[in-house]
């Protein structure tokens, strides 16, 4: 964002002004840029966000600026991106993003400052422009994880909290935004630790099942891609090549699944999917595929999701443990995060994200409440709460 001074004294008034409006977020933009992201002086970081977020947007260019770092700022109109999708030809839809990709190969580090102020947005776009939005995509990602960039972003699922999507999934918003602030503040250093020994057991093909007491039971084998962990710090991940990512509120050890091992039942009595409730989803797996699909509600639209994509979107490709104890489900609502202390969160499709070569043009996410898992025998949750782990 550019912003046009007229004159030396009215630039004087308008920094003092525009500074004053961010002073909220200083703190948590400091951490991410000094802490998460570390930035250095004459490093280039571009700050992604949409209209609502301008003043957390201004905070991280204020304290990038502080690092001697080079601040870019790119807004997303949500409302236009609709309505791109809904009358651009869709052959334009498809269409490499060049503009996109010159931009990841000049940047060191990528904030991403998320929000969602209208949950069903894009739940009435056609599939096949979805379809062809997310191909355009897959060589943006591809090139992302492939690239030595540092990235952090500022929320997980549903983003920076909002009243809208919190209203969405039957959550207080006072109560969701303060549990939100107070997991994204849980110093690194506790997360790491727990997190390093959760991501110790994820031995190249140990043998995990996962089940519930509603009817979820799997098992599978870790993949050979090794297992990273997000305490915060892109520091920390351990990528062998490629970038580090980090998410707030962060607290997580993931790792790739085997794609070709998981078989058994994943049951999800209630989620959303773009904006829409589903309730009482059944997939059913076999030799790492996906093969049955049911649910109680907007079963049609995930199967025209499904339909649009190709096998490897149909495979078991992550798992992930959430760490962060202040993080956990708001009781009655529909809210579950990858941090969520003890909850286990399985991925289908693309995994390049986590180090994987299950490369996909979409992916798809499951949060499986009071679960237990084993790795080899060995609990790590139990019944949706985190084992002791020596």
């Amino acid at each position: 964002m550019k912003i046009a001074y007229k004159a030396l004294v009215a630039a004087g008034i308008t920094v003092l002004l525009w500074s004053s409006a961010f002073a909220g977020y200083d703190e948590t933009a400091e951490q991410i840029v000094n802490q998460s992201l570390n930035v250095q002086p004459g490093e280039i970081v571009l700050i992604n966000g949409n209209a609502n977020d301008i003043e957390l947007m201004g905070a991280m260019q204020v304290a990038v600026n502080k690092a001697g770092g080079e601040p870019l700022l790119q807004i997303g109109l949500p409302h236009a991106n609709k309505r791109s999708m809904m009358e651009t030809p869709i052959e334009y839809l498809s269409q490499i993003r060049t503009g996109q990709l010159t931009l990841i190969r000049m940047v060191d580090a990528v904030i991403n400052v998320a929000s969602i102020s209208d949950p069903g947005l894009f739940a009435d776009v056609p599939e096949e422009r979805m379809e062809a939005t997310r191909k355009a995509g897959a060589v943006l990602n591809t090139a992302f994880s492939n690239a030595s960039i540092r990235s952090v972003t500022l929320g997980q699922t549903g983003g920076v909290p909002t009243d809208a999507y919190a209203k969405s999934i039957n959550a207080d918003p006072k109560a969701m935004k303060d549990m939100f602030w107070k997991a994204v503040s849980v110093k690194p250093d506790a997360l790491a630790m727990t997190a390093r020994k959760i991501s110790s057991m994820f031995a190249p093909g140990a043998t995990a099942r996962i089940k519930t007491d509603d009817g979820t039971d799997l098992t599978f084998k870790i993949g050979t891609h090794g297992s990273r962990i997000n305490a915060g710090r892109t520091a920390d991940v351990g990528a062998s090549q490629g970038g580090s990512s980090v998410w707030l509120p962060a607290g997580e050890a993931y790792t790739c699944i085997d794609v070709d091992s998981a078989s058994g039942t994943l049951f999800v009595p209630s989620m959303q999917f773009r904006g829409k409730p589903v309730k009482d989803l059944k997939m059913s797996f076999k030799n790492g595929m996906m093969t049955g699909l049911s649910a109680g509600s907007n079963e049609k639209m995930l199967k025209e999701f499904f339909a649009s994509t190709d096998d490897a979107t149909k495979r078991l490709s992550v798992m992930s443990v959430g760490l962060n104890r202040e993080s956990q489900p708001i009781e009655g609502s529909d809210y579950r995060s990858w941090e969520m202390g003890g909850m286990v969160t399985l991925g289908l499709g693309n995994n390049s994200w986590a180090g994987g070569d299950n490369l996909s043009d979409a992916g798809f996410t499951a949060h499986v409440l009071g679960s237990t898992l084993e790795i080899d025998r060995t609990k790590v949750v139990s019944d949706g709460a985190l084992a002791r782990v020596r």
